[in-house]
């Protein structure tokens, strides 16, 4: 389902505090030096309009959470979203979750990882563009720490295998299990959840842990955009 067009954030709501432009962080990036407060950092990929986000920095004060989202409009809604709510603990950064964890992220650097809904990318020509692909997922692995927790969901049951599929083959990850859905009067954690249970559609859901094998495949190559 196409993306609706993001709300402007309110003239006079200031979100600095909350929103970075990929192009203008170091590389490599330290996360915890984006809040100015200690704390584990996880990280939310395609943060969309901020729901996941601004509830979760409400629910857990004592972490700090970073989104990234390509959408210059979304991170903008997202970063109003969180500005309005007057959490310490969640920005979100416009950019691409590829370069981010390919080029500026250290190992290790992560406590959690979120992927939820990603674009399915439908036509085969486009399908290489999915960001649930091997070398994002060893990237993963590289970046997360052991025990940390990589979340995915999708309403897309033929992605949903090819994902966990490939999470599995890295090596990285003990073995899935199946993240329990909420109950009927559960409050929704991302706005395509929201629509798709309203719908009365499917979700494939399942969470990995990062076991303690050292990556083998990738590492970090600094590449700072321009």
């Amino acid at each position: 389902m196409p993306r609706r067009h993001p709300k402007k954030p309110p003239k006079d709501l200031d979100i600095s505090g909350n929103l970075r432009l990929l192009t203008e962080l170091e590389s490599p990036l330290d996360p915890t030096a984006l809040f100015c407060r200690p704390g584990p950092v996880e990280l939310e990929v395609g943060t969309g309009k901020g729901m996941f986000l601004t509830s979760v920095t409400l629910a857990c004060p004592d972490r700090n959470f970073v989104g990234i989202e390509v959408s210059a409009g979304y991170a903008r809604m997202a970063a109003s979203r969180l500005a309005s709510s007057n959490t310490a603990n969640g920005l979100v950064i416009h950019g691409d979750a590829m370069h981010l964890v390919r080029h500026s992220l250290p190992n290790k650097s992560l406590s959690g990882l979120h992927v939820y809904f990603p674009d399915p990318w439908w036509k085969a020509r486009h399908r290489k563009r999915r960001i649930l692909n091997p070398e994002f997922l060893e990237h993963a692995g590289r970046i997360m720490q052991s025990g940390s927790h990589l979340h995915i969901w999708t309403d897309v049951e033929e992605y949903f295998y090819e994902a966990t599929g490939a999470v599995n083959n890295t090596r990285l990850f003990n073995e899935q299990c199946d993240e329990a859905p909420g109950g009927p009067n559960a409050t929704y954690r991302t706005h395509f959840e929201r629509r798709t249970r309203l719908a009365g559609a499917p979700i494939w859901r399942a969470v990995f842990e990062r076991n303690e094998t050292p990556p083998q495949k990738h590492r970090l190559v600094t590449k700072r955009l321009s």
